[in-house]
């Protein structure tokens, strides 16, 4: 691992010079293309690339649109597998993601030097509120699995007293325990 942190030149350029740079990368356009186009504009913007620049930023800003691509489907995997299921699944779901993508981005950092700065305390710090909100998540369902165990038991002490017979009884408890 090395202890410097990168610096692209292409970073350096104007913002609109680099999201134009970003749609190139999208299209298709080759490394050396984009190094001419943006040495075009060297006297303007007093930056110069070399295609080898340009390729290294490339490579990182296609991995980050492809790491986006997937989390986005993952994140529309979930919900449509989600549709029939309790909200807390869906929730539980996305919270998984979400640390994968926060742990991907900590150790994204400690390849690129391990620098702190303000992003990656904001990252942890969402990290650690996920890793709450995932405790008080099964703690509900807990509780609510408790609940409907004892409302189970409650219907079975009742309806055995007012002879309902063992199928109804059966029945009732697997459709209580099918919501949880």
């Amino acid at each position: 691992m090395s202890s410097r942190r990168k610096h692209s030149k292409v970073l350096q350029l104007p913002p609109e010079i680099v999201e134009a740079v970003n749609k190139k990368l999208t299209t298709g356009a080759t490394y050396r293309e984009i190094a001419d186009w943006i040495n075009q504009m060297a006297d303007k913007t007093g930056v110069e690339v070399s295609h080898m620049a340009v390729q290294r930023y490339g490579k990182d800003f296609l991995s980050r649109l492809e790491k986006l691509r997937i989390a986005r489907e993952q994140a529309k995997a979930i919900i449509e597998d989600s549709k029939d299921r309790p909200a807390t699944e869906m929730t539980e779901a996305a919270s998984n993601l979400a640390v994968q993508l926060i742990q991907e981005t900590l150790m994204a950092a400690q390849d690129e030097g391990g620098v702190i700065d303000k992003g990656l305390i904001e990252t942890m710090k969402a990290l650690a509120q996920l890793e709450r909100s995932s405790v008080q998540r099964e703690k509900l369902k807990l509780e609510f699995r408790q609940k409907a165990e004892k409302a189970v038991k409650a219907i079975e002490e009742t309806g055995r007293q007012k002879g309902l017979d063992a199928e109804t009884l059966a029945y009732i408890k697997e459709q209580v325990y099918g919501i949880l």
